[in-house]
């Protein structure tokens, strides 16, 4: 699953947001997500592992930022919640984090409404990230994104330039 999230959030553009992400999960394999994120004039990529998808691409978003989140964060709370009846209805996720390092500090809430429960869990994750950071002063402008996992993954469209053609050798030969 893949998606683009520029008008999906409004707010985004006062700091970070989603630009795509993937996640893969099932019953007899791992899961596994990749994402870019973008904030500040900077692209912020990483994938990771996790025990279901919502777990890989929460992950994946803490292991992109990592420059910017010292220790870590902590997942305080989450819920998901149904809009109305039936298969279509949209989800609402709500979050709550905190810095790994302050125990007792503030908790940061986040919230998402989507369709795809995916997208609501990730987009209110980077939601509580973004109030944390705001709270915390980080400039996300002045941040760089670390070389290692923030650099493209081989799943990343823009990592794929003559992926096709390797494949089709490998079969011809």
């Amino acid at each position: 699953m893949t998606t683009s999230q520029t008008d999906a959030n409004p707010g985004a553009s006062d700091g970070l947001s989603i630009e795509r992400w993937s996640a893969t999960s099932g019953s007899d394999r791992g899961s596994r997500a990749s994402l870019v994120l973008h904030g500040g004039g900077h692209r912020w990529r990483a994938h990771a592992d996790g025990n279901g998808a919502v777990d890989a691409l929460m992950r994946a978003v803490d292991d992109a930022l990592a420059p910017l989140l010292g220790e870590g964060i902590a997942l305080v709370a989450y819920d998901v919640h149904a809009q109305g009846p039936g298969h279509e209805t949209k989800g609402s996720v709500t979050v709550s984090i905190r810095s790994r390092s302050d125990d007792d500090g503030p908790v940061y809430p986040g919230e998402f409404v989507s369709e795809n429960i995916l997208e609501a869990s990730v987009g209110a994750y980077v939601d509580a990230l973004n109030a944390l950071l705001v709270d915390t002063g980080v400039d996300i402008a002045a941040a760089v994104p670390a070389p290692g996992s923030t650099d493209t993954h081989e799943t990343d469209p823009e990592h794929r330039t003559g992926a096709k053609d390797r494949i089709m050798s490998a079969y011809n030969n």
